[in-house]
């Protein structure tokens, strides 16, 4: 059975009378689908809504007369006799000839699809659109509508394998086809196309140097160009692409490798060229969907949604610009764009399947959309950010309150903060480093031993500070978030381009003493980014919670049996784990002033049950007549 996506190839032949072209109103891209509905020769129903009902990956209807349209009738028999009945569906509809002729002409070239007459569906408004000699449409399953509008039936607009072929690559069902491209050459049609069009198919699967080869064969110069962009060398993709400079498609991928080198101008004149010659739908589609990812790394988000529409208008199998255009909507981030976001992310998610990306950047925005919906949670985060932003600006004016608590560890807790972003780094799928960074955040977050501030409120916060990438890089900056935020650390995320990857870097601010305390970098994979997520996530908590020393301090001693210290769950602290107890000694002193004290260990707390911001713990190993008190340092020992 062929996959889920779905596909009505509608094939139209003959009228004898062809209306003028002032008063043709013909089939156009966009329109609904013929609603065929009838019997054919054999007596059996036919209703092409019913067929599209199961679910198939490809409905073909064919509409022609016996004197025309043999050799596409019979290539349509050849692809029917292959996948007919494991997931393509054809009906072929008689415009001028009756039931008799149409059962000969069924007999001789063996058709065995279904074959009605055109006698019940003349008055049909439809049936007047018909008005060419031929006429192909393809028609756009999920939605009904017709995706492709091909006139005439010469040489050139008879490669209906071609076509087909190149409809189920739009489709990423790339075995069928490769198939059908081989069938195609076999049965006379364009080799160089079709060759041209396995290349690309190869490449869709990862076989780049099978690739190469056809492209070499094809004389493709867009092919060759391809094949080095994939492989990450974007000085021989923009060579390759420069031999054949009237090729709109060799363009666009110069264009992509531009982008991959920083170039955004130069991709942007690159494209501006490419628009301006004529190329097949889906690598025009590609063209626009590019010209979007340039408008949104400059910042422009409603260009960019105009080009991904454009993009999507040419070929609605299009996942990229379908992801994109949710990020962008995702990226204007009011109620109205997430719930757009949320919408066009669906239906990306179920043309790709398994698609590590958007399922990632789905769930997301579902969260968001989640979260700005529930009006009780945004007046907390309101009162949240109205108490933090004032203690922040206390704290600007008064300098660090005097009485914070210099000893006792932090919890382990993290913000994610905005880079610089200095070097931008084009991504394939708009919104990636967000989608990459959102859940590293709450992969980190799944582990008990360390939290994260939350991010809606982190955003609105600093939007209130008004506090952008350079107010955030200054040290007094780093101590006061800390402080109000209760962070022990400061998470900032950058990308840059290696070779033919792209790596992800994480850089720690201690916020005590805004040092840089970890530093670490993944390369990513754009098509498996979880990967990624998953190893720096590791890396971060493994950091964080083994091997660090805890201090904290005593919070009731009225009990020696249940002892409660300042430190819990989201500091790090686990049951059984031993806290010595410290005395303060005698200070040490040098050039007359005091530079420490010594801490003699007096005792040892072990850890009996934890909670989030506390532990209780029984007191052992005490000295003789030791009377512990509130506020005693402890620290971890052994």
């Amino acid at each position: 059975m062929l996959t889920q996506h779905k596909l009505l190839f509608l094939f139209g032949l003959t009228l004898a009378g062809l209306l003028a072209p002032a008063t043709r109103a013909d089939f156009i891209a966009g329109d609904p689908i013929p609603p065929i509905q009838a019997e054919d020769i054999d007596g059996k129903p036919v209703d092409i809504n019913a067929l599209l009902d199961k679910n198939p990956d490809l409905t073909i209807v064919y509409f022609f007369t016996v004197e025309k349209g043999k050799a596409i009738a019979e290539k349509l028999q050849a692809l029917n006799k292959e996948y007919g009945g494991k997931g393509l569906e054809i009906i072929a509809l008689g415009f001028e000839d009756n039931k008799f002729a149409l059962q000969r002409f069924a007999s001789e070239n063996n058709i065995k699809y279904y074959i009605v007459t055109g006698d019940d569906l003349k008055t049909a408004d439809w049936y007047q659109k018909v008005s060419v000699l031929p006429l192909t449409l393809f028609v756009y399953t999920e939605d009904r509508t017709i995706e492709r509008v091909i006139e005439g039936g010469g040489t050139s607009k008879a490669d209906i394998m071609n076509a087909v072929a190149e409809n189920y690559f739009q489709q990423r069902k790339l075995g069928t086809a490769a198939a059908i491209a081989d069938q195609a050459i076999a049965s006379g049609e364009d080799p160089k196309a079709a060759q041209e069009l396995k290349g690309f198919v190869l490449v869709a699967d990862g076989k780049l140097d099978e690739a190469e080869k056809e492209f070499t064969e094809a004389g493709s110069a867009a092919g060759q160009a391809k094949v080095a962009y994939e492989k990450g060398d974007y000085d021989k993709a923009i060579e390759a692409a420069a031999a054949n400079p009237e090729d709109p498609y060799a363009l666009t991928v110069k264009s992509q490798a531009e982008l991959k080198k920083g170039d955004v101008a130069a991709a942007e004149a690159t494209l501006g060229v490419a628009a301006t010659k004529d190329g097949a739908n889906w690598k025009e589609s590609e063209l626009h969907n590019t010209q979007g990812r340039v408008a949104q790394q400059k910042g422009d988000t409603d260009a960019a949604l105009a080009s991904y529409e454009q993009a999507l208008s040419l070929d609605q199998y299009n996942v990229a610009a379908l992801s994109n255009e949710g990020a962008a909507y995702r990226e204007r981030g009011q109620e109205g764009d997430l719930a757009m976001a949320n919408e066009v992310l669906e239906k990306a998610s179920k043309r790709a399947g398994d698609d590590q990306v958007l399922a990632m950047m789905l769930k997301q925005v579902q969260s968001e959309l989640t979260e700005s919906n529930d009006i009780a949670k945004q007046e907390q985060v309101r009162a949240q950010i109205k108490d933090l932003s004032e203690r922040f600006k206390a704290m600007q004016t008064d300098g660090t309150n005097a009485n914070v608590d210099t000893w006792s560890s932090r919890p382990v807790v993290l913000a994610f903060l905005p880079s610089d972003g200095a070097a931008p780094v084009f991504f394939e799928r708009a919104g990636t480093d967000v989608v990459l960074q959102r859940e590293l955040e709450a992969t980190v977050q799944q582990d008990k031993r360390a939290n994260i501030v939350e991010r809606t409120m982190l955003d609105k916060l600093l939007q209130e500070l008004n506090l952008g990438s350079s107010e955030l890089a200054s040290d007094d900056t780093q101590k006061r978030l800390g402080q109000v935020l209760s962070a022990g650390h400061l998470a900032f995320i950058d990308f840059a381009q290696a070779g033919a990857g792209i790596r992800m870097y994480i850089r720690l601010v201690d916020t005590e003493t805004t040092a840089i305390a970890f530093q670490a970098f993944v390369d990513v994979d754009e098509d498996k980014p979880q990967v990624a997520v998953g190893n720096m996530a590791k890396e971060l908590i493994t950091h964080l919670t083994e091997g660090q020393e805890l201090k904290g301090l005593i919070a009731d001693a009225s009990d020696e049996a249940a002892v409660l210290i300042n430190l819990g769950t989201k500091h790090g602290v686990a049951v059984g784990q031993v806290f010595n107890v410290l005395e303060e000694g005698e200070p040490v002193e040098v050039g007359g002033r005091v530079i420490a004290h010594r801490q003699k260990p007096v005792g040892k707390l072990e850890v009996t049950s934890v909670e989030v911001d506390y532990a209780t713990c029984k007191l052992t190993n005490k000295r003789d007549g030791l009377v512990i008190a509130k506020e005693m340092k402890i620290k971890t020992g052994s």
